[in-house]
């Protein structure tokens, strides 16, 4: 079972040089990123101005598994899945 947001719940996210995502913090926790499992990027409707993100499916320290991005367009980050 998972617990979906559509439109992503805002979190803070502390990344690398390469904007690689190490830590974020959801709900007044900070968690610590054990493992990036997969990362891709979507583009969708480029010519009207539409979504351009990047994905993270990962592991943290304190045992979640979860989808993240990062709005490329606006500088967002948000979770959007969390796995059970």
């Amino acid at each position: 079972m998972t617990r979906l947001w559509p439109d992503g719940s805002a979190i803070q996210v502390a990344a690398g040089a390469d904007d690689v995502p190490l830590r974020f913090t959801w709900q007044g926790r900070t968690h610590e990123i054990d493992a990036i499992t997969r990362a891709w990027r979507v583009r969708t409707d480029w010519w009207r101005g539409g979504a351009w993100r990047a994905y993270y499916r990962l592991t943290t320290t304190s045992g979640l598994l979860v989808v993240i991005y990062h709005d490329l367009n606006g500088g967002e980050w948000f979770l959007q899945r969390l796995f059970d």
